[in-house]
């Protein structure tokens, strides 16, 4: 019996553990923490990615701050961009100023005048000089010629654009004249310094008859030439510095009373817009008192 039992009992198993077995019971739960932990991982990251583009959607572009330019233009050499908030043009413009691009400005000038006048050339010493004063009423259209852009901002720099005035001075002596003007910036700001200068074809309207004083008579003469340069600041006003000459009319065929001699003045003087009042009460008084004050000259 006991041969038996021994020869149907059954054996040991003494053969090694496969280790791959106990490797692919752990590897579910291996498998289902990673997964979680990769689910986990990836919504963080969805959910910065959904942060950063509500915070780009918010402030627009450009998407680099200030302070990252700064330090791309300092990397790269480049003059530091300028901080600009400048305010609103004041008067629409009617007053000029670098942050306007078209504007149309009046303008009145009082100053003083140096006036001379060539007499009868057959007469020796004929030749005329006396002070006088001379007031002028401009109206100036002005166009951006260059622009600068700075940002989203631009300043105008240079306008060129045409110009009409009427002048006045003693001996109830009238012109006008056509040509173009101009303004040069020097900065960006309301109170910016400028460079102005204008050029213009004159002519005669009226004046004052020799041979009866106190009458104003119209009158034609041949066209002449003005110039002037300033300083100004704003667009408020400048100093300027100019001359004009009236060429002659004396043909030999024309009578001796419809012959104008040659002449021309010098002056200095003070123009600014008519829009703060200054200048055209300066004009107006100036006009008055040489007409008043200044005797009838040759």
């Amino acid at each position: 019996m006991l041969t038996l039992w021994l020869a149907w009992a059954p054996g040991e198993d003494s053969s090694p553990s496969d280790p791959s077995s106990e490797r692919d019971d752990a590897a579910p739960s291996l498998a289902d923490a990673s997964s979680e932990d990769l689910e986990a991982a990836r919504a963080e990251r969805e959910a910065q990615a959904a942060a950063q583009a509500a915070d780009a959607a918010a402030e627009g572009p450009p998407y680099y701050s200030t302070e990252d330019m700064d330090r791309l233009r300092e990397r790269y050499q480049l003059e530091p961009q300028p901080k600009l908030d400048p305010p609103r043009p004041r008067w629409r413009c009617l007053i000029p100023d670098p942050r306007c691009g078209f504007g149309v400005e009046l303008l009145a000038t009082s100053a003083y005048a140096y006036r001379v006048r060539q007499g009868n050339i057959a007469v020796e010493g004929a030749f005329y000089e006396w002070n006088s004063a001379r007031v002028s009423y401009e109206l100036w259209i002005d166009f951006p010629a260059h622009v600068e852009t700075i940002g989203k901002y631009k300043f105008t720099r240079l306008t060129l654009g045409p110009k009409v005035a009427v002048v006045g001075s003693d001996n109830q002596d009238l012109w006008g004249n056509v040509g173009i003007a101009g303004r040069y910036w020097f900065g960006r700001g309301p109170w910016a310094p400028a460079l102005e200068f204008s050029s213009a074809l004159s002519f005669k309207l009226t004046g004052e008859e020799d041979r009866s004083p106190g009458f104003v008579q119209q009158q034609r003469s041949p066209v002449g030439i003005t110039a002037d340069f300033g300083i100004s600041v704003g667009g408020w006003g400048a100093i300027i510095l100019g001359g004009q000459y009236d060429t002659p009319l004396a043909r030999e065929d024309l009578p001796e009373k419809f012959r104008i001699s040659s002449a021309g003045q010098v002056f200095v003087g003070f123009r600014g817009n008519v829009l703060w009042g200054a200048p055209a009460v300066a004009a107006f008084g100036t006009h008055a008192a040489v007409q008043r004050a200044i005797p009838q000259q040759p």
